[in-house]
């Protein structure tokens, strides 16, 4: 019996491993997904359909602002990587059914968080990162006048004394000997 089961077997995994049989529990394919029209966004368009370049434009001015998933360093219109240039494709066909920019953004946000961001926001704590340099700087001139100053008032260094005027001190006269040496 188990020999029978063999040879059973034997023929079922051979039909599945034919040049161009499917196998046997092979579900239809699924659609190319280019063949889908782009799926709107929860809300509607906030503005009408551009024309084609201004589309372009604001694809771009968007692309732009957003950072790429993979490289994180780029924008998703400098990267090469494949996420990046799906977003641009995503965000080319929001502004094709009238998005605005604000709606994009949010968009990709809400999918992948605030870091998606190249720009941090200007509310809340970001504040911090926009100001941060700034203050900085004045911190840093601040000191450097309060140092200058300090400087200005303080009185001049006192030289230490050097050996009294008309004795040479031990290494100039030696310098001075063995110069003398050397010329004879």
């Amino acid at each position: 019996m188990s020999a029978a089961f063999a040879v059973l077997l034997g023929a079922r995994l051979a039909a599945a491993t034919e040049v161009g049989a499917p196998p046997p529990e092979a579900a239809p394919a699924a659609p190319p997904a280019a063949a889908e029209a782009p799926a709107p966004l929860p809300e509607p368009p906030a503005l009408a359909p551009p024309d084609e370049a201004t589309a372009r434009a604001l694809t771009e001015e968007v692309s732009r602002g957003l950072r790429c998933p993979v490289c994180q360093g780029l924008s998703v219109a400098d990267s090469n990587a494949d996420s990046a240039r799906a977003m641009h494709t995503r965000i080319g066909e929001l502004v094709r059914l009238g998005y605005s920019r604000e709606q994009i953004e949010a968009y990709f946000v809400d999918r992948y968080g605030e870091w998606v961001r190249l720009a941090p926001p200007r509310e809340g704590l970001h504040w911090l990162i926009w100001l941060g340099p700034a203050a900085l700087f004045v911190v840093g001139a601040v000191g450097l006048a309060a140092r200058g100053r300090g400087a200005a008032g303080a009185p001049a260094p006192v030289a230490p004394p050097g050996p009294p005027a008309g004795t040479p001190d031990a290494y100039r006269a030696r310098f001075l000997s063995e110069l003398d040496d050397e010329g004879r």
